[in-house]
């Protein structure tokens, strides 16, 4: 007996074939799931309506390869999401240096009028004060968290997303919470021990990924609860508003697959750096398929702030000294991602990712790689990230 299913009757449509085995026309495609795909998560979809609004049209079938108005719809949301991150990579590198500048020259002319003449090492001073103060901290919870909120919010209002549906919650409970924070933690530990060996392979060689100096613990109270307020409530919040809210709802318009790792990707080269970009990137696909999954922010939200959490914890005893403190947090930090390693491997075998049909992976990476604001975005992160390099690497000053 004939099966159900889908049947290719040329290089351009597909039909629905019935129980019969007759190739007769099906009934109009669902809005929420235009691609017939059973692996993707039918209520985390948008209403492919935004896309194709002939979709809605009696008889109107989709083409496996997506024509020239298609695509530019498809492209029209994707440069949407560029533009907005260029925005945000301007704006708040803008005020960043503006704020830096500005705050030096207030303390100069402070001190100026304090003492007189300022002595012919005043700008290292002032450099080693302000380093081993909790302004940079402030001003970049200030600055990136305000970019990313504002960005998200209008974002998601040009692309007609209601925020609030971003945090309804579905079929999330405590246990698969549980399983998702140690999942984090495991690829957080695992990312841990790949980017030391990266990194110690090119120091090897001259070249260095990463600067210390740019990641000192803060050993004031006021330092170690400003960076707590920050790495673990204000970034993971703002920062899953904008990856996980705006830009994957976006990039998943026609596919899940490819929003979730496109996502991901763009999440890592945003830190500018290639051991953050490693846990990132692994983290971000995490962090795409939970918020996918139970079509909310709230669990993508909850592993993050676990992951920032254990290194601030870890970080905090470690700078302290505290032996004992240490090692029973390395034991409990052990315990939960062996737990998340277990829980990663029923997700690669049992739970896993959304899988994209024919018809839509030609409606991914191709169309992204034409739109020229996603490859702008993506040039300007990684440009900065090799001037990084060469800059701490002394190749250039």
């Amino acid at each position: 007996m004939p099966r159900k299913g889908v049947k290719k009757l040329s290089d351009e449509y597909f039909y629905i074939v019935n129980d019969t085995g007759s190739d007769e026309i099906g009934a109009m495609p669902d809005p929420q799931d235009p691609f017939d795909n059973p692996s993707e998560f039918h209520s985390y979809q948008c209403d492919y309506g935004a896309v194709m609004p002939e979709i809605r049209l009696a008889g109107f079938r989709l083409p496996r390869l997506p024509d020239g108005r298609e695509r530019s719809r498809i492209r029209r949301f994707h440069n949407i999401v560029g533009g907005f991150l260029m925005g945000h990579f301007v704006v708040s590198n803008a005020l960043a240096i503006g704020m830096v500048l500005g705050i030096k020259e207030l303390v100069r002319m402070v001190d100026r009028a304090a003492v007189g003449e300022l002595p012919y090492n005043y700008n290292e001073l002032l450099a080693d004060y302000l380093d081993n103060s909790t302004m940079w901290l402030v001003l970049s919870m200030l600055v990136y968290g305000t970019c990313n909120v504002l960005v998200a919010v209008f974002g998601c209002k040009a692309t007609r997303i209601p925020i609030p549906n971003l945090f309804r919650t579905k079929d999330l409970t405590p246990g698969l919470m549980f399983a998702y924070i140690c999942a984090a933690l495991c690829i957080q530990a695992g990312m841990g021990v790949a980017a030391t060996t990266v990194v110690d392979l090119f120091d090897a060689n001259g070249i260095l990924l990463f600067d210390e100096a740019d990641s000192l613990v803060p050993t004031s109270t006021r330092g170690i609860i400003v960076s707590f307020v920050y790495s673990v409530i204000v970034a993971p919040i703002t920062e899953e508003l904008l990856m996980r809210g705006f830009v994957l709802k976006n990039l998943s318009r026609s596919n899940q697959h490819f929003g979730i790792i496109m996502t991901a990707f763009i999440f890592g080269i945003w830190h500018e750096n290639v051991p953050q970009f490693l846990l990132a990137f692994v983290a971000g696909c995490l962090f795409g398929y939970v918020a996918v999954r139970h079509d909310s922010l709230v669990p993508a939200i909850i592993c993050h702030m676990s992951v920032n959490l254990a290194a601030e914890v870890l970080s905090f005893l470690y700078e302290h000294e505290f032996d004992l403190a240490s090692r029973i947090g390395d034991f409990i930090y052990t315990a939960l991602a062996l737990i998340g390693l277990v829980v990663i491997i029923k997700l690669l075998i049992v739970d896993r990712f959304p899988r994209a049909t024919v018809a839509q992976q030609e409606r991914g990476v191709r169309i992204a790689l034409s739109s020229p604001l996603i490859l702008l975005i993506i040039i300007c992160h990684i440009g900065s990230t090799v001037l990084y390099i060469l800059r701490i690497s002394g190749i250039v000053s």
